[in-house]
């Protein structure tokens, strides 16, 4: 696919709008709800787990016998002596070594109750985190979460000293495991590893392609869809069950013949079950996405203009943060009548004049055709708000509406600004209309100035997530989730940092 510079549509013509109203009355709830720093609650880093790191999160909601369950995945560092161990300069894994955790709550995230780890199934050595999860749509007692793994035909019989990576695309990792709960996330058990065995000039492809990422999602049918960065092929593997108790199995890929360096994202729109993906090409970091409905996909569309993959943020004094997925989309009710904003996009672009990272928008309708178009206003593109510092790894989520309760659409994202050193703080905002069809974008605190502590190598929990949790008087809640060092940072080592765990708050 040949591509030229000025991947999107220009903005289709204005129409008159629908749910602006509502919109622009969430945006003040915003603002009355959001402009305090609201300090959360820990979803990790609490009890046994207090004396272990846990990062990076995936989050979803189940229901089962009356009761609405959040639950939480992440990195988990829980227990893990001696399969995981850890020096100055040093780490070392053995079979048996599980990152597979996760944290549920009955009370809509006010407070957390610990799970406990998925233990690596037959012929899987260790599980090794880039968590993802979806509850089931069909079933919702059911919840699926995923864990790259690595195989025993890849595990180094003394165990891997140092990074689980050997060279370019060969890794130790070779594939993924997915584990099912049947109580709505309160206990988890195997269910099915998958892997690309094809084998190709990679060494060790045979073994097990070297999967990166993760993302889960299910349909209204009770499909569950997981999906990987295929680091050997440079393509997106899909994977789908029919149902909560199928068999997964590889779709075609999603976006042939162009090469991918980034993690996916799974997305479904309720109305009609269509799942789609996204993810960044490698040479010009623009976020492709595809849509797969009746049991085929469609063809890519250019759904933002070049971003970044994966930066690092330097906050002086020689510490960096290293940064996970910079973009981020939902499926939502469209705002206007040409329904051309159902699917809305926030991605980070580095500015040429400043050298800042920022966050941009965009928007597509749910059939991608024509294309997409580019929402600068959405984010805090330079000339929108004048935010100094930098803001990065977004995060978007929809609830389209239903009877009595107004569709919403939440993003958050990290700001560094500087005026406290070595901090970020946590802001939201929503993705929204004026009366007079202007998009506007108004960023509240959700967690200030909070220090953050990544080990020598910039490693502090590549990404968070952002998730619908319930309704509170007819309006939308959501849960964002977050690397938390508030417990302070004593010990920052090449691989591993202290504290590092999780931090849940609930916001309308």
């Amino acid at each position: 696919m040949k591509l030229t510079k000025g991947f999107l549509n220009r903005e289709p013509r204005k129409t008159a709008l629908s749910f602006v109203v509502s919109l622009t009355l969430m945006v003040l709830a915003g603002v009355m709800s959001g402009c305090n720093d609201n300090p959360g609650v820990p979803v990790t880093g609490a009890e046994k787990a207090a004396d272990d790191e846990q990062s990076e999160t995936a989050s979803a909601c189940a229901f089962y016998k009356g009761e609405n369950i959040v639950v939480v995945t992440y990195n988990d560092g829980t227990d893990h002596d001696p399969t995981v161990t850890y020096g100055p300069n040093s780490r070392k894994v053995i079979a048996g070594a599980s990152l597979m955790g996760w944290s549920y709550s009955k009370n809509k995230g006010q407070s957390w109750t610990y799970g406990g780890k998925v233990s690596p199934p037959n012929g899987w050595a260790v599980l090794w985190g880039d968590p993802a999860i979806t509850d089931d749509n069909g079933a919702y007692q059911y919840v699926f979460m995923s864990n790259l793994a690595i195989p025993n035909s890849k595990m180094p019989a003394n165990g891997i000293d140092g990074s689980v990576i050997v060279s370019g695309a060969d890794s130790y990792i070779g594939g993924a495991c997915i584990a099912r709960s049947a109580d709505g996330g309160v206990t988890f058990q195997n269910y099915q590893c998958v892997s690309n065995t094809v084998k190709n000039s990679v060494p060790n492809s045979d073994k097990g392609h070297f999967y990166d990422g993760g993302s889960m999602a299910s349909s209204n049918a009770g499909e569950i869809f997981a999906a990987f960065v295929d680091v050997t092929t440079s393509q997106i593997d899909v994977w789908r069950s029919p149902s909560a108790s199928g068999q997964f199995a590889m779709l075609p890929p999603p976006f042939p013949g162009i090469g991918i360096c980034s993690h996916p994202r799974l997305r479904v729109r309720r109305a009609d079950g269509a799942l789609y993906v996204a993810a960044q090409a490698c040479n010009n970091s623009v976020a492709f996405i595809n849509r797969y409905i009746n049991g085929s996909w469609g063809q890519p569309v250019a759904a933002t203009d070049s971003g970044v993959i994966y930066p690092n943020v330097a906050f002086g004094g020689g510490l960096t943060l290293r940064t996970g997925p910079q973009f981020s989309f939902d499926v939502g009710a469209a705002s206007n009548e040409n329904q051309s904003d159902a699917i809305r996009f926030l991605y980070t672009r580095r500015d040429s004049k400043s050298g800042r990272l920022f966050v941009t928008g965009s928007f597509c309708p749910a059939s991608l055709s024509p294309g997409c178009w580019g929402a600068p206003e959405w984010g805090t593109t330079p000339g929108n708000l004048n935010t100094p510092g930098d803001q990065f790894n977004p995060n978007v989520a929809a609830w389209p509406g239903f009877i009595g309760i107004d569709p919403a659409w939440k993003s958050s994202f990290l700001d560094r600004d500087g005026s406290v050193q070595n901090a970020v703080t946590l802001r939201q905002g929503n993705l929204a209309y004026l009366p007079n069809g202007n998009r506007i974008y108004l960023p509240f605190i959700v967690l200030g100035d909070k220090p953050v502590c990544p080990d020598t190598r910039g490693y502090w929990g590549d990404y968070g997530d952002l998730a619908l949790v319930g309704f509170e008087n007819n309006i939308a809640q959501f849960l964002v989730t977050t690397s938390d060092s508030s417990l302070g940072c004593d010990r920052r080592w090449d691989f591993d940092s202290h504290n590092q765990h999780i931090r849940g708050v609930v916001f309308q």
